[in-house]
C-alpha cells in the first residue's frame, strides 16, 4: 500500500468481487473530499480512479471562502492558506489595460476573505493523504452498473478488468464526462460557444505581481492572470468558438497559438511574458461545457447518485466548480450519515420501518433537492457572465465596459455567492 492511502497501480485484481459500503467513482477533488467526510464520520468508503495515478491535470483552480470552509471541517485549510496566495482584490480591465472596475475584498462583508488559486495535483495530494490505506484503487476504469438487489438497494460496479464492486450507496464523482451520468440517462454537457487555454507560468526567482486577480477584456476574447505563489502564477485566455471539434493538439501548439492570441489581443499586458514563462506540461485546451438540470430527481436513481462536475458541470467564469465540488462531498456525507447511522434505543423501531436503502435513496433525493437551487444558480449565471464578458460586439462591448462590469464589482453582491457555508459534520 502506498501512504496516500491508494492501491498501487499494476495491484492484481482480475476477477475479484469486493462487498463494499460505499463506492465512490472518480479520484478528483470531489470524489476525494467525499470518501474523507465519510471516512471522518466512520462510514468506509473506496475511491474508483481510472488513472493510474492522482490526476494533476487542470494546473489550477479557484478556490474562494465556501470552499474553505468545507476545508476547515476537513481540517486541511492551514495548509492551503501557508501554501498559496490569499488574493485581495479583483481588476477588470479592458485591452488597453485601462482600469474599468476594481473591488477590494477587504470592503466586502462577510470577511475576512479567501480567493486563493490552488494547484490541483497539491489539493489532491492532501486529501490523499489523510485516507485510510486502500481507500483509493487506481487503473479502476468502469465498464458497467447493475442494480442487482432491488429489494436491498445493492449495486454492483463493474470494472475493465473483471473485477466486480457491489455497494449500498454508489456516487459518481467521475467529472463532466461521467460514465455514472451516462448509465443514468443524463445529458452530455453542452458547449457554450468559447475555448480556454489555461496555465501555470513559474518564475523560479520570484515574480513581482501584485495579490490582486486581474481580468482583461477583449473584443470576443478575455485573458486573465492570479499570483498563486511566490514564485507561481496561474493564466488562462478564452474566446469564442463555436466550432464543436477543434482537434486536439500537442502542448508546444497549444502555448504557441496561446502566446499569438494574446499578442494579438492584449499586446500591452504582462500575460505574453507570463504564458513564456509557462512549462509545457503545465498547459491545457478544452471546450467550455455545461449541462442545465431542472429536475433534481433525475440525479438520483435508487441509491445511486452523481455530484460535482457530474451533476453539475458549469463554465469557469464564477471559478466555482471545485468549490461546488467540495460542498457537494460534505453535504452528502451529512446526509448519508443520517441514512446510515446506528440508531439509538429511541429510534429503533421507527428505523426499523424504513429498510435502509430506502433511507438511503430519501438521503440522496434530499441531497439533489437541497443542491439544486445553488448549483442551478451559479451554474446559469456563469454562463451568463461568460457570454457578456465577450460578446464580440462593439457597441455590446462599450455598454459592458461603461455600465456592466461596474454594477458587478459591487461590493455588497459580488461575494455574496462565496459565503454559503455548509455546516459541520455530525460530532463536530
Amino acid at each position: 500500500m502506498d501512504s496516500n492511502g491508494s492501491v498501487p497501480s499494476g495491484d492484481i485484481r482480475k476477477s475479484v468481487h469486493h462487498e463494499e459500503e460505499i463506492v465512490v467513482v472518480g479520484g478528483g477533488i470531489g470524489g476525494l473530499a467525499c470518501a474523507l467526510a465519510l471516512h471522518r464520520v466512520g462510514i468506509k468508503a473506496v475511491v474508483l480512479e481510472q488513472s493510474d495515478a492522482l490526476r494533476a491535470g487542470g494546473s489550477a483552480l479557484a478556490l474562494w471562502n465556501n470552499a474553505f470552509n468545507v476545508l476547515e471541517v476537513l481540517g486541511l485549510s492551514e495548509q492551503f492558506r501557508t501554501m498559496f496566495t490569499n488574493l485581495l482584490a479583483w481588476e477588470i480591465m479592458n485591452s488597453q489595460g485601462k482600469t474599468l472596475a476594481k473591488l477590494e475584498f477587504a470592503e466586502c462583508e462577510g470577511g475576512p476573505h479567501d480567493l486563493r488559486a490552488v494547484e490541483r495535483s497539491v489539493v489532491l495530494e492532501a486529501l490523499a493523504r489523510e485516507l485510510p490505506e486502500g481507500t483509493i484503487r487506481f487503473n479502476s476504469r468502469v465498464s458497467g452498473i447493475k442494480k442487482t438487489e432491488s429489494k436491498t438497494g445493492i449495486t454492483t460496479v463493474e470494472l475493465q478488468d473483471g473485477s466486480t464492486y457491489s455497494a449500498k450507496v454508489v456516487i459518481g464523482f467521475d467529472g463532466i464526462n461521467s460514465c455514472v451520468a451516462s448509465w443514468m440517462g443524463l445529458q452530455k454537457a453542452q458547449s457554450v460557444g468559447q475555448v480556454g487555454i489555461r496555465g501555470m507560468a513559474i518564475f523560479p526567482e520570484g515574480h513581482k505581481f501584485e495579490e490582486k486577480a486581474q481580468l482583461f477584456l477583449g473584443k470576443g476574447c478575455r485573458t486573465a492572470y492570479l499570483p498563486t505563489s511566490r514564485t507561481k502564477v496561474f493564466w488562462f485566455f478564452v474566446w469564442n468558438d463555436s466550432s464543436q471539434g477543434w482537434q486536439k493538439t500537442s502542448e508546444e501548439q497549444i502555448k504557441e497559438e496561446s502566446l499569438q492570441q494574446v499578442l494579438k489581443s492584449f499586446p500591452s499586458t504582462p500575460l505574453p511574458s507570463i504564458i513564456s514563462n509557462t512549462p509545457l506540461e503545465r498547459i491545457s485546451k478544452s471546450t467550455l461545457r455545461h449541462r442545465l438540470n431542472t429536475d433534481p430527481e433525475s440525479l438520483v436513481n435508487g441509491t445511486i447518485t452523481v455530484a460535482g462536475d457530474a451533476a453539475h458541470p458549469t463554465t469557469p467564469n464564477m471559478g466555482q466548480g471545485g468549490c461546488m465540488a467540495l460542498e457537494d462531498a460534505l453535504i452528502l456525507t451529512q446526509k448519508l450519515y443520517d441514512a446510515l447511522r446506528s440508531p439509538n434505543i429511541e429510534e429503533l423501531e421507527t428505523l426499523k420501518a424504513t429498510p435502509e436503502h430506502e433511507r438511503i435513496h430519501r438521503a440522496l433525493v434530499e441531497f439533489q433537492h437541497e443542491r439544486h437551487e445553488r448549483t442551478n444558480f451559479i451554474t446559469t449565471r456563469s454562463y451568463r457572465i461568460g457570454r457578456m464578458l465577450q460578446t464580440g460586439w462593439t457597441v455590446i462591448d462599450f455598454i459592458r465596459d461603461r455600465f456592466v462590469i461596474p454594477l458587478i464589482l459591487n461590493k455588497n453582491t459580488f461575494l455574496a455567492h462565496t459565503l454559503f457555508d455548509v455546516g459541520k459534520l455530525p460530532g463536530q
